[in-house]
């Protein structure tokens, strides 16, 4: 019974595979279809097998030291547009500077929000445009912008301060820049309140 069993179930498999052989010979879409499995098959293992490549540290740049605290003038900021040999990325909102240099791909030369670098962003933040004429070239008072402006503008600053650090103020025409200890230096970042950063006398 058992070696009746066998080579009828033997018989049955040997029946199914040629129907199987002979339904995709007979049928271009059924070949197709094979082919095709056959290729992703392929194409997996190979994908699975093949190592990744990290890319190499000379197409990475290595990340910017912080910077050293410091105020500027609007003359001064515009140098730190990312174009220069140290790649240092500077804005401007509310009067605070903010180190961006670590986004370059969105701050620097080509990316979404380069008509931020090295410019005061807080007019365009304020009215929520990318407009180059929002980008003042001289000292803008915002003395012009409404509550609600203001009110989107500060909050640009508090999310711009959770992600980059504050490296000092945009200097007013005329004003003198302070001296920050070295320990504001190495905290970078840390302002007291929208537009506040602790100064030493």
């Amino acid at each position: 019974m058992d070696s009746e069993s066998s080579e009828t179930l033997t018989g049955m498999v040997l029946g199914l595979l040629q129907r199987l052989f002979n339904d995709i010979w007979t049928s271009p879409i059924n070949l197709i279809l094979v082919f095709l499995i056959i290729f992703l098959l392929v194409k997996l293992f190979l994908l699975k097998r093949t190592p990744t490549h990290s890319p190499s540290s000379s197409t990475v740049p290595p990340p910017l030291p912080k910077m050293a605290k410091q105020d500027l003038t609007i003359e001064e900021l515009r140098k730190y547009n990312g174009t220069d040999s140290n790649g240092r990325i500077l804005t401007v909102i509310y009067g605070d500077i903010f180190d961006v240099s670590r986004r370059s791909d969105l701050y620097g030369p080509g990316g979404a929000y380069s008509l931020f670098a090295g410019r005061d962003a807080t007019r365009a933040l304020s009215k929520m445009q990318l407009t180059q004429s929002l980008f003042a070239d001289e000292y803008d008072d915002l003395a012009d912008l409404c509550d609600a402006e203001r009110a989107t503008a500060r909050n640009w600053h508090e999310d711009f301060r959770e992600k980059y650090d504050i490296v000092g103020r945009l200097l007013k025409p005329g004003e003198t820049p302070s001296v920050y200890a070295a320990e504001d230096s190495e905290l970078n970042g840390t302002a007291t309140a929208a537009g506040e950063l602790k100064k030493t006398e």
